[in-house]
């Protein structure tokens, strides 16, 4: 994608002039530079100036309404739409990265200066967060109404105002507009006749369990997820190979042990740190995934620019991950482990001794078992960060304030995050181990092709 500024002659003459004298301006207009007028260090000098406030601002009031209060898919779809409208509304204003919705190929940013980003920004970036926000989620539009009136009422009415308004409801409209087509999650009634050992079956829901889920009984969530047009990668089929282990091999033998003896209420082989793990990691990836996203960019003090593209990226390797992993699951239609080691005495194999009244340490969601769409988008966003910030190596505290308060967790490297994330499934009782391994590397896979092929930086031309 191509970024064509419009500059009139006047203005370039103006260009020549200070070029020749090798002179600025401290508000960061354009500079000369002996190779004629240089389109890149004029965004980078203006955008670096823009702090990350707005963005994070409106980022947690999306996490106060949504974070563990909805299903799964759907908070991160409405993430990924929020934030890439986000990321869209700001690279409206000057260009520095290719954008999902809102075409910025024209967009003149010769106006822009240092003087009038943190209004035109603020103005876009608020406007298109409230905008998206509140036809995503309705129950949140009188907070979103609240924070918006804040923000521009602190900004003085000025063209830059007005146009950072008219570029947010933009990058809102196209969103909407580009996502028009997608059709509802939500849970339907599950059909499957499968009744063979290893088909997946509906025979663990809510009223064989204690506390039941707020879900009807005999459901499978969203069993069509794997169809719906991915965010940032081409198909929900792209990265599926492998499938699940044959229950007659001693591969699923040995997954079967040990979730029987790790994943379930007081499992006596289950150690406290592992017990800590499994629900320290039980959160939403997408809820868990953001907030990782914002602790590191305060932690390194990203610009506006950068954390808008970054949050956006890992949503989107959310989405997506929900989206390929829901393929594989439907596609494979194992079954969980409540129902196998229920199962355990009848499934053709002498070697799982069965255990009817097993039960895992949470709720197992109404889905098929493999691939884990946990670890997949566990993998996939910690493949993000680490593409992002060039390194796997990245020290930072972990929380969980829905599950774990007041516990943290020293992460020391994305793989810790990937693979702790993953083999906390285990200790919950809710997958095998190879379900894990595969949709930790199938989503590590999925991340890398989201990040290297969406939201790159612009080459600009004149």
């Amino acid at each position: 994608m191509k970024t064509v500024f419009k500059i009139s002659w006047a203005y370039a003459l103006l260009i020549v002039v200070w070029s020749c004298a090798n002179e600025g301006l401290e508000d960061g207009n354009p500079l000369g530079t002996s190779d004629g007028y240089s389109l890149k260090s004029y965004n980078n000098g203006i955008i670096k100036s823009y702090s990350n406030e707005t963005v994070l601002k409106w980022n947690e009031l999306v996490g106060t309404y949504i974070d563990e209060k909805i299903p799964q898919p759907l908070e991160a779809k409405i993430y990924a739409m929020v934030t890439l409208t986000m990321h869209d509304a700001l690279n409206n204003v000057v260009p520095k990265y290719e954008t999902y919705a809102l075409d910025n190929t024209l967009v003149d940013a010769s106006a822009i200066s240092k003087k009038n980003i943190h209004a035109i920004a603020d103005a876009a970036v608020s406007q298109a967060t409230r905008d998206i926000f509140a036809a995503l989620f309705p129950p949140g539009t009188s907070g979103a109404n609240s924070l918006l009136n804040t923000i521009l009422s602190q900004i003085e009415d000025s063209e830059s105002k007005s146009k950072g308004i008219d570029i947010g409801k933009a990058a809102a409209a196209a969103m909407l507009e580009k996502r028009q087509g997608d059709f509802p999650l939500v849970f339907s009634t599950f059909t499957g006749t499968g009744i063979a050992p290893g088909d997946y079956q509906a025979n663990f829901m809510p009223w064989m369990l204690p506390n039941p889920p707020i879900w009807p009984a005999n459901a499978v969530y969203a069993p069509n997820l794997g169809d719906l047009t991915p965010f940032g990668i081409n198909t929900g089929n792209q990265f599926r190979d492998e499938g699940s282990y044959p229950i007659s091999s001693q591969a699923y033998i040995d997954d079967y042990n040990e979730v029987k003896a790790l994943g379930c209420t007081n499992c006596p082989e289950r150690t406290p740190e592992q017990t800590e793990i499994g629900t320290f990691w039980i959160e939403n990836t997408a809820s868990m995934m953001n907030r990782i996203a914002r602790t590191l960019i305060q932690q390194d003090n990203l610009n506006g620019w950068e954390a808008a593209r970054l949050i956006a990226l890992v949503e989107m390797s959310q989405i997506d991950g929900f989206i390929a992993s829901f393929e594989g699951k439907r596609y494979f239609n194992f079954w969980r482990p409540i129902t196998a080691v229920r199962a355990g005495d009848n499934d053709g194999n002498p070697e799982t001794i069965g255990d009817p009244t097993w039960t895992p340490t949470h709720t197992t969601p109404p889905t098929p078992e493999y691939p884990s769409t946990h670890s997949y988008c566990g993998g996939a966003g910690a493949e993000v960060l680490k593409l992002f910030f060039g390194t796997d190596t990245k020290p930072f505290t972990a929380t969980s304030p829905y599950y774990l308060a007041g516990v943290e967790r020293n992460i020391t490297s994305f793989s810790q995050l990937a693979r702790e994330n993953a083999e906390s499934r285990i200790y919950i009782g809710y997958h095998f181990r190879h379900a894990i391994e595969v949709g930790e590397r199938q989503g590590k896979q999925l991340g890398n092709y989201v990040f290297k092929n969406n939201l790159r930086e612009l080459k600009k031309v004149l």
